[in-house]
C-alpha cells in the first residue's frame, strides 16, 4: 500500500508540473505611429534563424499608401529591400552595434561570486502533455529550484511573465499592435532562459519482463541567451515521467551550470551599462517619472 500511494502522489506532481506559454516558431510585432499627418505602421518579423523582415506601410493625408519591406539577416546586413533609405539606415546601425561589442569586449569582467540577473520564462509544453495537465503546471517546480542560489538571481517572476507577454525580448518590440510607437522595451536581465517541455514514448528492455517495452519520457530542453552578444546555449535532461521531481531538478542544475560556467565569465562587471533595458530608458521617461513623483511632494 506503501508503494502505490507513493507512485500516486508522483503522478499528482507529474499533472501539477506542467504549465505553458505559446511560442511560435517566429516573433512578429506591429507598431503604429502618427507623425506630420501620417499615420506609419511598422510590422517586424523575425524567424529562427534570425531573418528579420520589415514591413513599413505610410498612409499619407490624402489617403494615398506606400509600403516598402526590407529583409535583412541576423547580423543586420541586408539582404534585399525596396527602401531606398535602408542601406544607410543598416550601416549606422552595424556602426552602433560594433562600437558597443568594442566596449564590452574591453570592459571588465564580473567576477566569480558576483550575481548574474535571470529572467526565467514560463515552461512551453507540447500539445499532448497540455492535455494530460492541470493549470499550476512544471513550471513551479523548476523556478523553486532557483531559490536561494547564491550566484542567479531570477528577476521578479511576475515582471517577467507580464513581459513576455507583451514583449519580444531578442527586439524589445511589442508583440500586439500599439496606437503609439512606445519603442523598444527589455527586462533588466543578464541571461533569458526558455524551457521546453514533451512527453515521449522511450523503447528499452523492461527489467521486469526482460523484454521490449515502451514508457513514457518527460524530455526537457532549454535555449539559454546572454543579454551581451549573439551567444546562445541548449541544454536537455529526460527521464521517467514518474521520476519528474528528479528530472526536474538535474534538468534545472544543468541551466545553471551553463548560465554560470559558460556565460558568467563574459558577463561585464558594471552590467547595468550594457544592458539594453538601461540604454533603453530614454530621459523622457525618467523625467516624467520625476515630475510625476514631484507632484505629491508637499509645498
Amino acid at each position: 500500500m506503501k508503494t502505490i500511494r507513493a507512485v500516486s502522489i508522483v503522478i499528482t506532481v507529474v499533472l501539477l508540473s506542467f504549465a505553458s506559454f505559446a511560442l511560435a516558431g517566429s516573433t512578429t510585432s506591429t507598431s503604429t505611429t502618427v507623425k506630420d499627418g501620417k499615420k506609419i505602421t511598422t510590422k517586424v518579423k523575425t524567424d529562427n534563424q534570425g531573418i528579420t523582415t520589415t514591413t513599413v506601410t505610410i498612409k499619407e493625408k490624402d489617403g494615398t499608401v506606400t509600403t516598402t519591406t526590407t529583409v535583412a539577416d541576423k547580423d543586420g546586413n541586408i539582404i534585399s529591400t525596396d527602401d531606398p533609405e535602408a542601406r544607410a539606415k543598416a550601416e549606422l546601425a552595424k556602426k552602433d552595434r560594433e562600437e558597443k561589442q568594442a566596449a564590452l569586449a574591453s570592459a571588465p569582467k564580473r567576477g566569480p561570486h558576483d550575481p548574474i540577473q535571470v529572467a526565467l520564462f514560463q515552461t512551453v509544453v507540447s500539445e499532448d502533455l497540455r492535455k494530460a495537465t492541470t493549470k499550476d503546471g512544471v513550471f513551479p517546480y523548476l523556478r523553486k529550484e532557483f531559490d536561494n542560489d547564491r550566484v542567479i538571481e531570477t528577476l521578479d517572476q511576475t515582471q517577467v511573465d507580464r513581459y513576455a507577454k507583451d514583449y519580444d525580448f531578442r527586439t524589445g518590440r511589442a508583440r500586439s499592435f500599439s496606437s503609439f510607437d512606445r519603442g523598444p522595451e527589455f527586462l533588466p536581465a543578464d541571461v533569458y532562459v526558455e524551457s521546453f517541455a514533451k512527453m515521449e514514448q522511450k523503447v528499452g528492455i523492461s527489467k521486469a519482463t526482460n523484454k521490449l517495452a515502451s514508457a513514457p519520457f518527460l524530455v526537457y530542453t532549454a535555449r539559454i541567451t546572454s543579454e551581451y552578444g549573439d551567444t546562445s546555449l541548449e541544454v536537455t535532461e529526460e527521464g521517467f515521467i514518474l521520476a519528474n521531481i528528479e528530472v526536474t531538478r538535474k534538468f534545472a542544475e544543468k541551466i545553471k551550470a551553463a548560465v554560470r560556467n559558460e556565460i558568467g565569465p563574459n558577463i561585464p562587471k558594471d552590467a547595468a551599462m550594457f544592458r539594453r533595458g538601461t540604454q533603453g530608458m530614454s530621459v523622457e521617461r525618467i523625467n516624467a517619472s520625476e515630475a510625476l513623483r514631484n507632484i505629491f511632494k508637499k509645498k
